[in-house]
């Protein structure tokens, strides 16, 4: 991938978090409670969603390259 380039990783939820004290966890308390709001939904669940709620979107940019 070249300087600038864009990637979409897709991480099904067998592989993604399972459960809340699992890392990376995002540093500030905003981005957090969204994460484990939209992961572990008690409504969703129960609605029969909890198979997608899981699933990660990280959508990547190569920025830099450091010479070896």
């Amino acid at each position: 991938m070249k300087v600038g380039g864009l990637r979409r990783v897709v991480i099904p939820p067998s592989q993604g978090y399972q459960n809340t004290s699992q890392e990376p966890i995002p540093p500030n308390f905003f981005d957090r409670q969204r994460l484990f709001t939209t992961i572990f939904n008690p409504t969703r669940i129960a609605n029969g969603e909890g198979s997608t709620l899981g699933t990660l979107i990280f959508d990547i940019e190569l920025l830099s390259l450091r010479s070896p």
